[in-house]
């Protein structure tokens, strides 16, 4: 089942506005809050999918009709929410959002594309470098929010520890200097707890590449709602939580150690001979973060555009043009060349 948000006012099609937190119709400027677009889901009966989801695995190929304008629409895999090619509506695939699959929470935007578009042109320079075309109008227009599936893990531990550990004091008794050293045998255990680990569950996007638009702020999670995904691409996970949970508890283990490395103290020296890390709750869950993501092909290679849709952060490396670079050397030595010249007539 498709669902989407007609503007009860003019019809048109509604999205949800970032900064305004609603539904919002860029037509005849209605808007919609979100509790009554959630009430309004269970009433919808757009056309449907064809097999979709079988035993919790998402079909790739599936076939949709756009509610709006009755496009068929070839759905790519793990996809929940796009747009119409034919006519732009958002879709959301509702029978892809169900069970497991259906998120726990998201992280709303709020970063709207205006500040993504203005962050885009600083990020490249407003184009002083780029090749020609890049930051044209079609180009900026490509600019899209997504949602990326995330794994959240919190765990409760037992962490022990044996460490042997020194004092050492130095003093003088008559004509020596005495140095005495002693020895301590020590046994610690501590109850820990790691919460908001999060781990990317997409092919969509390298790990390294989501890396660097964290951290997020989990504080802000919101219950999900489907009128949040109005107007943005999402989809589902490629890993599930049984995949993901051994790289979490690594990283667990890698705090945890640091953690039991720092607590003993007191000591001259400190050297941790062991410890164990029991994990004794573990809970996870599916959740949706934000980012604004455009890619552009420049030479056979592809130059990525990735900003945090909730803090602004910037990943990616913009492509540049050797003849703009070429043409901005040459004006620099030539200007050098007029200051050399002019300080020698002086």
């Amino acid at each position: 089942m498709i669902l989407h948000y007609p503007c009860p006012n003019c019809g048109a099609e509604m999205t949800y506005d970032i900064k305004k937190g609603k539904l919002h119709c860029s037509h005849c400027s209605g808007e919609m809050a979100l509790s009554q677009a959630v009430q309004q889901n269970t009433s919808q009966t757009a056309g449907g999918g064809t097999s979709t989801e079988i035993d919790g695995e998402i079909l790739a190929g599936a076939e949709y009709h756009c509610p709006n304008c009755g496009g068929l629409m070839i759905t790519k895999d793990k996809e929940t929410s796009t747009m119409c090619a034919y006519c732009g509506a958002p879709m959301i695939l509702a029978d892809r959002l169900t069970g497991k699959r259906r998120p726990v929470k998201l992280l709303p935007f709020q970063m709207d594309r205006q500040d993504a578009e203005k962050a885009f042109r600083k990020w490249c320079r407003n184009g002083r470098f780029a090749p020609k075309g890049f930051t044209s109008a079609e180009n900026i227009q490509r600019l899209k929010g997504m949602y990326i599936p995330y794994w959240l893990f919190q765990f409760d531990t037992r962490v022990d520890i044996s460490a042997q550990a020194t004092n050492v004091r130095v003093f003088r008794q008559g004509d020596y200097q005495v140095t005495e050293t002693e020895f301590y045998d020590i046994q610690r255990a501590y109850k820990l707890q790691y919460k908001d680990i999060p781990l990317d569950a997409s092919r969509q996007l390298e790990d390294g590449e989501m890396a660097k638009l964290e951290p997020f702020n989990f504080s802000e999670l919101k219950t999900f709602d489907m009128p949040y995904l109005a107007g943005f691409d999402s989809s589902s996970y490629d890993f599930d939580d049984a995949e993901l949970a051994p790289v979490a508890k690594d990283k667990v283990q890698k705090y945890a150690r640091d953690y039991a490395q720092g607590a003993v103290s007191g000591y001259s020296t400190v050297h941790l001979n062991g410890h164990t890390v029991d994990f004794e709750r573990e809970e996870e869950a599916f959740i949706f973060v934000p980012i604004w993501f455009v890619d552009y092909n420049y030479h056979g290679k592809v130059y990525k555009f990735m900003m945090n849709g909730q803090n602004g952060r910037i990943a990616g490396t913009p492509p540049t043009s050797r003849g703009k670079m070429a043409i901005w050397w040459a004006g620099i030595s030539a200007a050098l060349f007029i200051v050399t010249l002019i300080g020698s007539i002086i």
